[in-house]
Order: structure tokens, then C-alpha cells, then sequence
């Protein structure tokens, strides 16, 4: 299979608009691709590295019901992790619940309850926990085991971050890109700021709502996004994102209406509980 890679973008946003460069960050883009995963890996659906000593995060609201695993990055496999992760881990687990009831739940946002652990893969020495497979309802919310391409990339804010001045000045230039070249021209929104995908880190979009800040229930602090969970990893046919290898649906997940599932952490303290967010 071909190595999924991003396409050169269309062009460079900050010529136009200079000011741009002082908004930029770095995302990485995982490239998840059906395969054969083990504990070792970073992975999408794969076996996750749990020491067998170590309790199985179970749901609270579902009897004890085991969570699912979901994903699991290395810090030294993922170029934008390493900021995110507290002191002394290397390793990001995610698991959730892949039971309907959560829906409209106050602290999952309209998405599963999802639980974040950080460890420290070389600690992990002994036999490795087998958990029970958990009672599912969600179909969609169980993974295809995938592995992962991490390719980092350059990304632009939403619109509704940017100043109202300069939004304006980018919408009135993509007027005048349309009427000049036609439906071909690329899109600050879906061509140029963006990348769709599961990815570490970047920008967050609040394209079916509009923008809500995310701040840290412990003290305030605005969140930072760390996971975006992607139903797709292409804007569509007219994609500039994702032509080059990658599947549609990879990882079989799909999130609300097709969309996207966030998590946001703490920049102040690590250790402040995550949010999440849907789109």
C-alpha cells in the first residue's frame, strides 16, 4: 500500500496574508490504515500496552463494564505529542465506551465517555492485561486496528479565531479567487487551514457550530486540542487534503453525524481533567 502522504497545498496562505504566519501550529496527521498492530505499536484499534497487575478502567455508568481500547500513540512516533505529555510518560492510551447511553451525557458532550492515560511504556514488563470484550450497542465506535503514518503538517485557525478584520479580508479573497479561476479555487476553510483526519494536536474546528472555547474546569485555563477523532480522513471529492493513500473510512469509527470528536487538555496542568467536544 502506498505510504499515505499529504498533497502540496494549493499554495501558501501567508503570502496573501502575512499576518497568518503569527497563527500557525503544527498538527500531525496519523494516516491510520487497516492492519496488524501489536502492544508495541502506535496504533488506532490495536492491543494496547497494560500491564496485567494494573486494573481495567471499566465504566462507571454501564455495571463495570470494560472500556474499549481505542488508540495508543508513543511520544517518540508522533512529532506533536511530546508537548502535551506530563512529566516522565512516553506513551498516550485511549479507551471509551462503546455504549449509546452516553450520548447526551453532561461530561461527554454528545459523544462517548472517553478516558486519557499517560504511562511510561518501559515500566510496562510484565504480562500484558487481556480485558473481557465490553457489551457494545454502537457498532460505530468499535475500531478497525490500524496502524498509523504520522506525518506532521502546517495548520491555520478556524476562521472564528482570527480577528474580524482579517476573516473579512480572506473571505473577500476568496471571492475574487472564485470569480477569477473558477469552482477549482481552494478554500481558506477546507483547503488551507485545516487538515481533516485523525491527528495530534493543530487547530480545532467549529465548522457545524459556532466557535465555543473550551476552558479547564479545574482553573480556567483555555484547553488545548490534543486528539481530534475524525469519522473521515478527506474535506470530500474536491479534497486538497487526502489524495494520496488514504482510505475514506480506515478506522470504521464514525462520531455524531459523521463528524468529529475532540479531546482538550489543560496547557496549565496535565493533570486537570480532559474535555470533549463534538463537531
Amino acid at each position: 500500500m502506498t505510504r499515505p502522504r499529504t498533497p502540496y497545498r494549493p499554495l501558501d496562505i501567508t503570502v496573501p496574508f502575512p499576518e497568518l504566519s503569527a497563527y500557525a501550529r503544527t498538527a500531525t496527521r496519523l494516516h491510520p490504515c487497516p492492519g496488524t498492530p501489536t502492544a508495541a505499536d502506535s496504533s488506532v484499534g490495536g492491543p494496547l500496552l497494560w500491564p496485567a497487575a494494573e486494573a481495567w478502567p471499566v465504566c462507571g455508568e454501564h455495571g463495570g463494564a470494560p472500556l474499549l481500547p481505542l488508540a495508543q500513540f508513543h511520544v517518540g512516533d508522533v512529532p506533536d505529542l511530546p508537548p502535551f505529555a506530563p512529566p516522565g510518560t512516553d506513551l498516550l492510551q485511549v479507551l471509551w465506551c462503546p455504549r449509546y447511553a452516553h450520548e447526551d451525557g453532561p461530561f461527554s458532550h454528545f459523544g462517548p465517555y472517553t478516558r486519557l492515560v499517560w504511562r511510561r511504556a518501559a515500566e510496562v514488563t510484565g504480562p500484558l492485561a487481556v480485558p473481557s470484550p465490553p457489551p457494545v450497542t454502537e457498532e460505530r465506535y468499535v475500531p478497525v486496528p490500524c496502524v498509523v503514518h504520522p506525518e506532521q503538517v502546517v495548520e491555520y485557525p478556524f476562521a472564528d479565531y482570527l480577528p474580524k478584520e482579517l476573516d473579512q479580508r480572506i473571505m473577500a479573497w476568496e471571492d475574487e479567487l472564485q470569480a477569477r479561476i473558477g469552482p477549482s479555487a481552494p478554500w481558506y476553510q477546507y483547503d488551507l487551514s485545516l487538515a481533516p483526519g485523525w491527528k495530534i494536536g493543530g487547530w480545532d474546528s467549529w465548522h457545524r457550530t459556532d466557535l465555543v472555547r473550551v476552558y479547564c474546569d479545574a482553573c480556567g485555563t483555555e484547553m488545548r486540542v490534543l486528539l481530534t477523532i475524525d469519522s473521515y480522513e478527506g474535506n470530500g471529492a474536491a479534497d486538497s487534503w487526502g489524495r494520496y493513500g488514504d482510505p475514506g473510512r480506515p478506522t470504521g469509527i464514525a462520531v455524531g453525524r459523521d463528524g468529529e470528536y475532540r479531546a482538550f487538555v489543560c496547557p496549565a496542568d496535565p493533570s486537570h481533567p480532559h474535555r470533549m467536544s463534538m463537531q
